[in-house]
Formats: C-alpha cells, sequence, structure tokens
C-alpha cells in the first residue's frame, strides 16, 4: 500500500472517527422519553404493570433481571431470549431463567394502550430497572434511555460460551465481559445481582467436595452440604446473609469466603478483582456502580432505527 505513514495516520484517523460517530448515532437512538409522542403513556402504562406482577409475586424481581442479563449478553438486548422454543430458551443456562410473566402482563397492558409501538426489549430493559429499585428498597434506581427493536434471531447454539459458567475462572468471566464491551470491574460490579435469587444445589456440587473447596468458610460449607446433598433438587440462596436485598452485603460474604458459587468467590481470590471486592463493600460506592453498570449492559448491541421489528408477542417473531 502506498501514500506513507502521514496518509496511514490520515486513514486511521477516518476510521477512529467514523466508529465514534457510528457509536454516538446509535447512542442518540436511545432515549429517555422516546415514547413521547408515539405513547405517552407507555413508562407509567409499564411500570404499573410490572410492580403489580412484582407485587404478585416478589421472586420474579430476581428472574426479571436474569432475564435481563442473558438477553443483552446474546446478541445484544433485542429480547431474543423471550423467545420461545426452538430458541435461546432451550439452552442449558437458559433452562431456569423465571419471570417472564411480569414482561408478559407489561406487554400485554401496553398493546392494549398503544398496539405496535412498544417493543419487548424496551419493556424487558425497564422491567429490570424496576425490579433493581425494588430489590435495593429503592436506594438503586436510574432512568432507561428507550428505543430498542426487537431481534430476529433466537437460537439455542448462540448461546454457546457467550453466558458464565457456575464454575468459571476469573480469566473466563472476563473474557465474556470484554466480548460484549464491559470492563473487568464493570464484571466485578454487575456480579452483585448474585446478591439475590437462588441457584440450584448442582450448580454448587463442585465445592461440596471431601474436603469441601478451599476458599469455602467451613461453618458455611456444611450448611451447604446439609442443604445440598448428592443428587438435591433443591435450590439454595446466592446470597447467605440479605438474600431478597440487591446490596453490597455480596462483596462482605466474598471476604467472608461464603460465595455460593466458583465464578463468586474466585473474585475475591484473584489478585486483580480482589482490590475491587474490597471498594464496593461500600454501599453507596456499590450502588452508584451497579447503576451505571446497568446502564451501560442495557445498551449492548441494540437494534434501533427501522432495524429488528416491534413484536406483537414477546414469546413470537412477527409473520
Amino acid at each position: 500500500m502506498g501514500g506513507g505513514p502521514t496518509a496511514m495516520l490520515s486513514v486511521l484517523a477516518l476510521l477512529v472517527a467514523s466508529l465514534a460517530a457510528l457509536s454516538t448515532t446509535v447512542q442518540a437512538q436511545l432515549v429517555e422519553n422516546f415514547y413521547r409522542t408515539s405513547c405517552p403513556s407507555a413508562e407509567t402504562v409499564i411500570t404499573s404493570a410490572v410492580n403489580s406482577a412484582l407485587n404478585r409475586r416478589a421472586a420474579s424481581a430476581a428472574g426479571v433481571l436474569r432475564i435481563h442479563f442473558h438477553d443483552c449478553f446474546v446478541h445484544g438486548c433485542d429480547a431474543s431470549v423471550l423467545i420461545d422454543s426452538p430458541s435461546e430458551k432451550d439452552a442449558p443456562p437458559n433452562g431456569s431463567l423465571q419471570g417472564f410473566e411480569v414482561i408478559d402482563a407489561a406487554k400485554t397492558a401496553i398493546e392494549k394502550r398503544c398496539p405496535g409501538i412498544v417493543s419487548c426489549a424496551d419493556i424487558t430493559a425497564m422491567a429490570s430497572q424496576i425490579a433493581v429499585k425494588k430489590l435495593s428498597g429503592g436506594k438503586i434506581t436510574w432512568k432507561v434511555p428507550l428505543g430498542r427493536r426487537d431481534g430476529l434471531v433466537s437460537s439455542a447454539a448462540d448461546v454457546a460460551g457467550k453466558l458464565p459458567a457456575p464454575t468459571a475462572n476469573v480469566a473466563t468471566l472476563k473474557s465474556i465481559f470484554a466480548g460484549v464491551g464491559l470492563t473487568t470491574e464493570e464484571m466485578v460490579v454487575l456480579s452483585g445481582a448474585h446478591s439475590v435469587g437462588v441457584a440450584s444445589c448442582r450448580a454448587v456440587q463442585n465445592r461440596l467436595t471431601t474436603p469441601p473447596d478451599a476458599t469455602l468458610d467451613p461453618t458455611y460449607a456444611q450448611a451447604l452440604q446439609r442443604q445440598c446433598p448428592a443428587g438435591s433438587p433443591n435450590n439454595v440462596n446466592l446470597d447467605v446473609t440479605t438474600p431478597t436485598r440487591l446490596d453490597e452485603v455480596y462483596f462482605k460474604n466474598l471476604q467472608a469466603r461464603k460465595g455460593l458459587l466458583t465464578s463468586d468467590q474466585v473474585l475475591h481470590e484473584d489478585p486483580e478483582t480482589k482490590p475491587m471486592v474490597a471498594k464496593h463493600t461500600s454501599q453507596g460506592v456499590f450502588n452508584e456502580a451497579f447503576k451505571n453498570a446497568m446502564r451501560k449492559m442495557s445498551d449492548i448491541g441494540v437494534l434501533t432505527g427501522s432495524a429488528g421489528e416491534i413484536r406483537a408477542n414477546c414469546h413470537r417473531f412477527n409473520a
């Protein structure tokens, strides 16, 4: 290629500028009050429907948060995980997802008010924010930029390697999160979502060996062995201390070697992430960081403009 170093630098500068412009354009298409003209009551209707559904079944709040995570890490935040089988739902990491009824309730309510206007992807992002607000006792909240559209692809095969396994080490966690544009510290912060919800006993059996995993507090290990005997179908709380509250106690548990999953406890054992765990034992630091990381995650790979579709039913692609 001719032109010399100056020409090469000019080309690189143009490329960087073009990518920056593209990123700015995508972000500009996700805006607060996106439905101000097309469906002015959208956020009010969705908020009411989601809160009503969560009041009926409080456990669904953690489920909705997990749905949003699993959606955004595969094809971006496009509601592809909501599609019924054959779909992403058939992938093993998605087999235990729960809380779909919350998103369905919101979709039903908004379709009655503004049919064909509000995407399932936006509903999922909003429902996740509402769930976080409820789970944190109102301490973590933010305004959700809207304008996402729904994806046209959902395949179980596409999930492979995109979601962390409960046995994942820090290197694997970093790789998965970096693959969607999230930093190592954002990975640590978002792992704080394991402050709520449950995991199956199968997910922790690798730590309940004889003797138990050395990074597991001995007293906690004994309690887990009672809750999770070999072959148990039981579930166990992800956070042994404040299992229904999204808070910084998750990180204090890691310091006390009471992280449930291998993928939790390794954050405290790794020299790079250990200081990040310590940093987020502060309630104020964690709350702000979690809010910011959730906003960033909710923008991953979004479809905007004329891309994708607005589904009439969140579980099916439009005909």
